[in-house]
């Protein structure tokens, strides 16, 4: 047993609570020590924010390696060492603790001689130290939203553990992106050492206009100063834009010019887990992404609504153990904008399914709209459901797993594959899938 864990049965739990952050930070000092500080020398870039870390990531490295550098990168969804062949993050975890953390670089560095690192940093991360000894080179903040409150307990300490990105910035006189239309930015740009902003509004440094949006995918215009150029990516919803403009700013900074960052972005096919994309040949889309929260899920469907012709079907659950409160807002917010909802498993854990449901359900009778509620436990049962019920137009929304390789149930893992769930329904239903 980890010697953490040992110290967690014999401490009491709230003793243990103002314990923890020390702890971690000790191990992290002694880990580095022995590891021989793997990423010291490296030009690293962390990216944080409550939504849109991974994409932005996968951006940015799309976009510098367009410019030819070697890239590896860590996120939620894949785990790239500089090879440009990611493979699926088996761990759940965004970032990892840091003995596997230091030895993922040190392997990067070794095998593939990278010139940058990308680490998509969580507040959990920050907080318990497990970057500690890594200097950052640029910081890029996406967004900052309620999340995460069965850990931190309040949103002041949510903010303080994910302006901890800023505050080793600060330190290392590195250089802070900034989405400047989040309603918390002014809290970052205040202990940034040195920022750049980036938004759909002028007064930003990098910002963009002629914003065209379709489920197939975002078109602007990028500005930087006096240069424009024309983006496209596949990515559809207005965050993907503010994605774009976070690796533009970011890629910008270092040196790379705009129009490698046009190409970049353009090569970015798919992220996984992330608005994964597929049309199929029955006419309707299916799209795979992440949401797992009120503000993605409020940010996914208000973006898809105006560009969806046909029904948005949204197929999804709740986890357990996890913030009960997200659960009837998620339900009303699913309500207030789709016409089929399809709930069913997430990570139940210890929890009951069927209590997690109504509580999702509870939502749902908030709201004034009166969508088609269908309860199916089996999530391979219901995204086959989901397929046998959509049309010409319409849009179905896998939502809560993206790329994860488990569900988490009360007797333990059982192995998931989101995707190959969706393509052994469309290939059961006798539909292809076309791009």
């Amino acid at each position: 047993m980890h010697p953490r864990k040992i110290v967690k049965k014999i401490i009491p739990r709230a003793v243990f609570g103002r314990m923890e952050p020390f702890g971690h930070r000790a191990e992290a000092a002694i880990t580095q020590f022995r590891h021989g500080y793997p990423a010291k020398g490296l030009r690293v870039i962390g990216v944080t924010g409550s939504a849109g870390k991974t994409t932005t990531v996968t951006l940015i490295a799309s976009i510098l390696r367009a410019a030819g550098y070697k890239v590896a990168y860590f996120t939620t969804a894949q785990v790239d060492f500089g090879d440009g062949k990611p493979q699926i993050n088996l761990t759940r975890m965004t970032t990892v603790e840091v003995g596997p953390l230091l030895r993922n670089i040190a392997k990067a560095r070794r095998e593939h001689n990278i010139d940058f690192l990308i680490l998509e940093t969580t507040a959990h991360a920050l907080q318990q130290g497990r970057v500690l000894g890594i200097k950052y080179e640029m910081g890029v903040l996406t967004n900052f939203s309620h999340e995460h409150l069965d850990y931190f307990g309040t949103m002041p300490k949510y903010l303080a553990a994910k302006q901890l990105m800023f505050k080793k910035l600060r330190r290392s006189h590195g250089t802070a992106i900034i989405n400047a239309d989040d309603d918390y930015a002014k809290d970052f740009l205040k202990i940034a050492p040195k920022d750049i902003t980036y938004g759909l509004h002028k007064t930003a440094d990098v910002y963009a206009t002629d914003v065209k949006g379709s489920v197939d995918g975002n078109a602007f215009i990028l500005h930087v100063g006096k240069q424009a150029t024309s983006i496209r990516v596949g990515l559809p919803g207005l965050f993907n834009v503010y994605n774009c403009l976070a690796a533009a700013a970011t890629c910008l900074q270092l040196g790379v010019g705009i129009e490698d960052i046009a190409a970049g972005i353009a090569k970015l096919a798919n992220v996984p887990g992330r608005m994964e994309r597929y049309r199929t040949s029955a006419g309707f889309t299916a799209i795979i992404d992440f949401a797992h929260t009120p503000d993605s899920f409020e940010k996914l469907f208000k973006e898809l609504r105006p560009v969806t012709k046909g029904r948005m079907i949204a197929l999804f659950g709740c986890a357990g153990e996890r913030d009960k409160a997200r659960r009837p807002i998620q339900g009303k917010l699913a309500a207030d904008y789709c016409e089929v909802i399809i709930l069913t498993e997430d990570d139940p854990r210890s929890e009951s399914n069927e209590q997690i449901t109504r509580e999702i359900q509870a939502g749902i009778k908030q709201s004034k709209k009166h969508p088609q509620v269908i309860v199916n436990p089996i999530r391979e049962d219901a995204i086959k459901q989901a397929v046998s019920l959509a049309r010409k137009n319409d849009v179905i929304l896998l939502l809560s797993k993206g790329p994860e390789r488990t569900i988490e149930k009360a007797d333990g893992p059982k192995s998931w594959n989101e995707l190959k769930a969706l393509k052994d329904a469309l290939k059961s239903a006798g539909i292809r899938v076309e791009s």
